[in-house]
């Protein structure tokens, strides 16, 4: 494993990937909450200094109790209040996301088969760590993605509460943003990529620190870092801070 560990993870670092329709629905997704977290820090800021809240704040009745548009995340009271299967989708068979994500990446016929096999560990560990429940639902998803990059990022998993609200924020989001609009193609096709997006580095990473391989380790933080740009556009720190675990050592 740590052979062939390193130098598909060499492959992974150095190709440029594209992950077409998934890409622009998870960047939608992470843009909108982004935003969304942006006004509340606003809001915040605002009502510590006593001053004029922002125009934006007339969205969020925890600022004015006045009811809120489509368009912004819920509350974190009104995110209690969704159902956990809101993004459930029906998987279509026959996607092949991960197998473009393969091709992509690798440089031969046997660096894409083994990438495809490396990515399925995704899916496994996904449903063995939350016991299925979050099973074919695309925050079980997102919220699996952004904890597997910040735990090879931080070097430490985060606390399951903090994945817990993680998965309530990004499912309260994404239940009344327009992906509930994609098709189940579509919705398959971002899963799938997120789950192996997840496993990637994450094997890489479980595989380096079991054998005391630093350089290893280290090139899975890399893939796992370019994984969260290319498919969030976003950085370790942010993605942390999401989870609500602090910065990063």
């Amino acid at each position: 494993m740590r052979t062939r560990s390193a130098f598909i993870a060499c492959a992974l670092l150095l190709a440029p990937f594209a992950v077409e329709a998934q890409d622009f629905w998870s960047q939608r997704i992470m843009n909108h909450m982004v935003t969304d977290n942006v006004i509340r820090n606003a809001c915040e800021d605002a009502l510590k200094k006593h001053e004029k809240l922002p125009a934006a704040c007339a969205d969020y009745p925890q600022y004015t109790g006045t009811p809120k548009v489509q368009g912004t995340a819920p509350s974190p009271s009104a995110q209690a209040s969704i159902s956990p299967t809101a993004t459930r989708f029906t998987p279509v068979a026959g996607d092949d996301a991960v197998k473009k994500l393969a091709d992509s990446l690798g440089s031969n016929p046997e660096e894409r088969q083994q990438i495809l096999q490396l990515a399925a560990a995704g899916p496994e560990i996904f449903t063995k760590k939350y016991k299925g429940k979050w099973n074919n639902t695309l925050a079980g998803a997102m919220t699996f993605f952004i904890a597997s990059v910040c735990t090879v990022g931080n070097d430490r998993e985060p606390s399951m509460e903090a994945e817990e609200r993680l998965f309530s924020a990004v499912n309260a989001t994404m239940a009344q943003s327009d992906i509930l609009s994609a098709s189940n193609a579509e919705k398959t096709a971002l899963y799938n990529v997120l789950l192996a997006g997840a496993g990637l580095p994450l094997v890489f990473y479980v595989d380096g620190k079991q054998n005391n391989n630093t350089a290893q380790i280290n090139q899975a933080k890399t893939m796992a870092a370019g994984f969260g740009q290319k498919f969030l556009k976003m950085d370790l720190q942010a993605m942390s801070r999401m989870l609500g675990e602090g910065e990063t050592p």
